[in-house]
């Protein structure tokens, strides 16, 4: 995965498992990243995911549609087709 600055990116979380971040920086071999929050994350470049900068906020019905097919893309896709109450997926 190519990283910049701006790069939208999912980081591991204690406590929430993953959460939606942005690339600021990077320091030697880690990447810095701002979460939503804006909580500034140290992280190696191997441990983050891409994110989908442009998804739907009603999440896709087919996960074949998500531009990355990773763990956070995911669980974020089912949360929000939870949300809307149309868990039901392809």
């Amino acid at each position: 995965m190519s990283l910049r600055k701006g790069s939208k990116v999912w980081v591991e979380d204690r406590n929430s498992g993953w959460v939606a971040a942005e690339v600021t920086d990077f320091v030697g071999k880690q990447v810095q990243v701002a979460t939503e929050s804006g909580k500034k994350v140290l992280s190696f470049p191997e441990k983050l995911c891409p994110r989908d900068a442009e998804a739907d906020h009603g999440g896709v019905d087919d996960m074949t549609k998500l531009t990355y097919l990773n763990e956070p893309g995911v669980l974020d896709n089912l949360e929000r087709r939870y949300a809307l109450n149309e868990i039901y997926v392809g």
